[in-house]
């Protein structure tokens, strides 16, 4: 052991076996000198200021590690305790992962969630790590309550007390308000104030629960405390929030989500966390009922048995506590392969051999069920959970699909277009194409049959003007197998897969019209294109501008159009969708289509609002389809592009794409399909058992000898295969 003298008081050269040893003596109660002492106030954890401490090589390596990746400091090294009060590693999700990333990147982020996300703990590390690995940093912690930014403080402690000594600066001020370490950096707390601290000079300022301050109070303080953070060199501003009505928070997010190059985009870099992203919350449970069971003479395990040989190839079961329910369920969790439907469907043999539903021996609910329940109601949760800005909306997607869009969405990317080059006078960048050789390779493009739906704005930096653009392709076999029983015709078996959108606010009908017409007919191959256009407000104009671009020398044909009823008694067809009436009608569908397949959506800004897209109740009981926030204009060409599926032209489209581009795997596979569905809709099923049981019975005899039974006997067998 070396030591030396300074200013009378002898000090240790600490390393880990010495704070090891330490730890030890003050846990068989051994007073320690204080030099001997290397926590603060005898508090194991908390590293005192002022002492010397010598890192081995490996240390001195992991420390630079993990200075400079935060996600790696993060799960190697931080811990918190969990539920039954054991120490536990921090695993982080992939969306935790993601806001990390944003918060270490970006200047300025904005995060709404749902509640119990985890991005308290996500906050706790950043804040840990920028006043660990930083010197002479100041963190302001502010929130809507002063408890909730005590617990947020709490959080960062528990991580920093948990730490191996290595990564600790020094403790000289550790009590709830705030933390100092001997490196300089400082952490204070404050609840909702008019006024940001005086003399306080701020690198990182953390809002928490931003939406539910009283606007009276944080408009002024955010009005006064942005510019003074701003103007520090590599400051940082982070919001986080669950919805609460249309406010600063609200003007916020919206602004930040908008895209680049748009006026009215603020600096934030916007997230939002659903709460079907959090692990075990996309869950049925089985609550089997023991009195039921004993009366239908079935135990526990056979049900569980029972599930496992039906859905385990395609999801995983257990029998699990579930503290919030304060006993043990089986979980089955759900996609889109198994759903809760699916399993309230599921039958059982009770002990005299009768098959019953598994509703007779239990209570089959959903996470979200039992927690619309607790929180008070769906209002409740579509805030809490649902992060809603109104309480009185309903998401018209169901939440399985969402995930799904949510984890598949592609890059796109802006690609030089020659003839665009040539004869546009001003930017087509907000023009941009699916990166995906897979569904869209551009040598290709004068051989795909795209579906356009086309949704106009005036151009004023509001709304915005969309040509979302789609190619008519082949559904994936497994997707058809999901829904085989209702395919009817060629056109089940194929889909809309979006390739392509043009997206802008600021652009002129005039020049959306120069942008349509080179896309559609110079670009495209227009005979293999067909356009859906809302024809509600500006549709007539953009029709009025076609035949004029580029001063008449062009070769626009109108046929490219849709042609609808614009009224229900009105035996004419004419260009465009008129929405009114049937917009109900159009929604419906919409989520019929988008929940089987049939329109698949890969863009960012269509599905970002595809999840904010909600029926709305008002107060005289009256029903809406919009935005909850921000704009809805891609989810409309959406909904304006199922009224296709009904157009004999599509259809045509459809039966063109299968003879000439189809295999003949998979024109044998569709027209199996058809057939066996097209015969057992006119042979009762009862009749092919019995057929099949004289067929397969008789070695002689008039049955065999007749061959509409060896057909019948053929179908069945083909029908057997498919059902």
């Amino acid at each position: 052991m070396s030591f030396y003298e300074n200013k009378n008081e002898k000090q240790i050269i600490f390393n880990t076996k010495l704070v090891e040893e330490s730890i030890q003596k003050i846990n068989d109660g051994i007073i320690l000198k204080r030099y001997e002492n290397p926590w603060l106030k005898n508090e194991v954890g908390i590293r005192r200021s002022g002492i010397i401490f010598s890192m081995t090589e490996e240390e001195q390596a992991e420390y630079v590690k993990c200075a400079l990746d935060p996600h790696y400091f993060a799960e190697k090294y931080c811990r918190i305790k969990i539920e039954d009060g054991t120490i536990g590693s921090i695993k982080l999700r992939d969306y935790q992962k993601d806001i990390l990333t944003k918060f270490v990147k970006n200047q300025f982020n904005i995060l709404m969630c749902s509640r119990q996300t985890g991005k308290t703990i996500v906050a706790a590390i950043f804040i840990l790590h920028t006043i660990l690995f930083n010197n002479d940093k100041n963190v302001m912690v502010v929130a809507n309550v002063f408890d909730t930014a005590v617990e947020i403080v709490d959080k960062i402690k528990n991580i920093y007390s948990l730490l191996p000594f290595f990564l600790k600066p020094g403790v000289k001020v550790w009590n709830q308000k705030s933390i100092n370490l001997e490196n300089g950096c400082r952490i204070k707390t404050s609840a909702r104030t008019k006024k940001p601290a005086i003399g306080f000079n701020i690198d990182l300022l953390y809002l928490d629960e931003f939406a539910h301050i009283p606007s009276t109070i944080i408009e002024p303080y955010y009005k006064a405390v942005y510019p003074t953070v701003s103007a520090i060199e590599n400051s940082k501003i982070i919001i986080t929030s669950t919805p609460d009505g249309f406010n600063l928070f609200h003007r916020l997010l919206i602004d930040a989500e908008k895209p680049d190059g748009d006026v009215s985009k603020n600096k934030f870099v916007a997230t939002r966390v659903y709460w079907y992203q959090v692990p075990d919350r996309f869950v049925t449970y089985v609550k089997l009922n023991d009195h039921l069971l004993y009366d239908q003479g079935i135990d526990k395990d056979y049900v569980l048995e029972v599930l496992k040989k039906k859905y385990s190839d395609v999801t995983t079961i257990k029998r699990k506590f579930i503290s919030d329910l304060e006993k043990e369920v089986i979980c089955v969790y759900n996609n889109e392969k198994c759903s809760d439907i699916d399993v309230k469907k599921t039958t059982i043999i009770n002990s005299k051999g009768n098959e019953i539903s598994i509703l007779s021996v239990a209570e089959v609910s959903t996470w979200k069920e039992e927690t619309i329940k607790n929180i008070g109601g769906e209002d409740a949760f579509n805030q809490e959970y649902g992060i809603r800005f109104t309480t009185k909306s309903k998401s018209l997607i169901d939440e399985s699909i969402i995930e799904d869009l949510i984890k598949n969405k592609k890059i796109y990317e802006w690609i030089p277009i020659g003839v665009m080059e040539d004869k546009l006078k001003f930017s087509y960048s907000d023009l941009k194409w699916v990166k995906d050789e897979n569904i869209f390779d551009i040598s290709m493009i004068k051989d795909y049959k795209f579906i356009l739906s086309i949704d106009i704005s005036e151009g004023l930096g509001e709304d915005y003007s969309v040509i979302n653009i789609f190619r008519i392709c082949e559904k994936p076999k497994e997707v058809i197998e999901l829904n085989k029983l209702s395919c009817n015709s060629i056109v089940d078996f194929f889909k809309l897969e979006q390739v392509g959108i043009y997206r802008s606010n600021i652009i002129s009908i005039k020049q959306l019209a120069e942008i349509f017409y080179l896309l559609v007919f110079e670009y495209l191959n227009p005979d293999n294109c067909k356009v859906v256009l809302e024809f509600n407000t500006y549709g007539n104009t953009l029709l009025a501008e076609l035949p004029y671009v580029f001063e008449g020398n062009n070769q626009y044909g109108s046929n490219v159009f849709f042609r609808y009823k614009h009224k229900s008694d009105s035996n004419e067809e004419k260009i465009g969708l008129r929405l009114g009436d049937n917009k109900g009608l159009l929604v419906k569908d919409y989520q019929d289509f988008i929940q089987n397949k049939s329109i698949n959506l890969t863009n960012e800004d269509t599905v970002n609002e595809i999840t904010t897209f909600v029926k709305h109740t008002t107060a005289s009981g009256n029903i809406r389809y919009a935005a909850d926030n921000g704009n809805d204009d891609c989810v409309m060409t959406v909904v304006d592009i199922t009224s296709v599926f009904s157009k004999n032209e599509f259809k045509e489209m459809v039966n063109e794409c299968f003879n000439d581009y189809s295999s003949k795997e998979f024109i044998d596979y569709v027209n199996d399909i058809l057939n066996c569905k097209e015969f057992t809709e006119t042979v009762d099923y009862s009749q092919l058992l019995n057929i099949r049981k004289r067929v397969l019975t008789e070695n002689r005899g008039r049955y065999t000898q007749i061959k509409e039974s060896e057909k019948n006997l053929k179908y069945y067998d083909k029908y057997n295969k498919f059902r």
